[in-house]
């Protein structure tokens, strides 16, 4: 009877968690991370991004995006989810819609160039983006039917 409780709740929590990423593969979000990973670290493996940008805090902001069957609780489910390719664009998303689609370059769109504003220097946006990232991101973005940007787009934000 013990083990019957152990088995259904671990399949409860697993449908629970596992609700809660979506599949991000293969979108247009996949390809705007791409661009914003490569521009951030050079290269365009998310798992380098994840190491190099993601933080536990970020993914806490990010609302906790977990494997199927781990707990949001747990720091192992951010190493596991730092592993899968899903469980980063997932948060990713996640951490730069906490900022409610902030326009950070004030052209009145939210796009792929606002994205990468919130995922380097969150929801203050930052200030200029340096020239090598913007050069990274511009070429990524020219393969990929994206926005381009600008190195000195600015504008005073206000976070919600």
């Amino acid at each position: 009877m013990k083990t019957f409780f152990v088995w259904v709740t671990f399949f409860l929590l697993y449908i629970q968690y596992s609700e809660q990423l979506q599949n991000l593969l293969n979108t247009d979000l996949h390809t705007c991370i791409k661009c914003l990973c490569h521009a951030r670290t050079g290269c365009y493996r998310r798992i380098n991004c994840a190491r190099y940008s993601i933080s536990e805090a970020y993914w806490r902001r990010a609302g906790y995006p977990t494997l199927p069957g781990d707990n949001p609780n747990s720091s192992q489910s951010y190493l596991n989810c730092m592993q899968d390719e899903n469980c980063i664009l997932n948060t990713i998303v996640g951490y730069t819609n906490a900022f409610n689609n902030l326009d950070c370059n004030c052209d009145g769109v939210y796009d792929c160039r606002d994205m990468l504003k919130l995922h380097l220097y969150g929801e203050q946006c930052g200030d200029k983006v340096d020239d090598d990232k913007v050069s990274r991101f511009n070429n990524c973005a020219s393969r990929n039917y994206l926005a381009s940007m600008a190195s000195n787009e600015l504008c005073q934000v206000r976070a919600q």
